[in-house]
């Protein structure tokens, strides 16, 4: 079975190596222009990601009540809103470095190891909620959100348990953004070496 987070760690490392080493070659103009974008996308992954769990959070596997999966709210507008958000936020991490390669590599780095993520958790969701949820997989995108069948009912089903630990957990988002912006702060007073200038 494909596991994301052996690869999430090691690009962890390697990223957090080069961040400590390289620096954006285009001028303090356009870079801060990439950041402000970067830091911007952060934000709406985070929100993303915290509107996507009022629907699931607590049910991702079992549905509402173990055999119906949600399809309705963010999950109306594609099958894996958590992780398209987390991409959004993701990007804009990277993008706070100011190198357009990076974000380039990041892109093809994430959609390569969510591709198989996504592609295990849908055969399990396959085999456990059968005919329905292969109608689910006909009408709805995969990962990027197509609006046209976009539906939020009356009243939904909450856990705010895991609301709440997906509004901690988004804390770490803004930590990494902060840690970010302060690493390209000591680059620009040379407190850090510049080892690697990249566009």
């Amino acid at each position: 079975m494909f596991n994301r987070f052996v690869w999430q760690y090691i690009f962890a490392f390697i990223f957090i190596v080069y961040v400590l080493v390289s620096y954006s070659a285009y001028d303090e103009l356009v870079a801060n222009i990439i950041r402000f974008v970067g830091f911007c996308c952060v934000i709406v992954g985070v929100i993303g990601r915290l509107y996507a769990t009022i629907f699931i959070g607590g049910m991702k596997n079992e549905g509402t009540d173990g055999t119906h999966f949600i399809d309705y709210g963010a999950y109306s507008l594609c099958r894996n809103p958590l992780y398209f958000f987390s991409f959004i936020a993701f990007i804009g991490l990277v993008a706070l470095k100011a190198q357009l390669s990076l974000i380039i590599i990041a892109v093809i780095f994430y959609l390569w190891v969510y591709h198989y993520t996504i592609k295990g958790e849908e055969n399990f969701l396959r085999s456990k909620f059968g005919s329905k949820y292969e109608e689910f997989l006909a009408k709805t995108s995969r990962f990027f959100p197509k609006f046209k069948d976009f539906y939020v009912p009356y009243e939904i089903k909450m856990r705010p348990e895991f609301f709440h630990k997906e509004l901690m957990r988004s804390i770490n988002w803004f930590f990494g953004a902060f840690a970010l912006l302060l690493v390209e702060i000591l680059h620009q007073g040379e407190f850090l070496p510049n080892l690697l200038k990249v566009y």
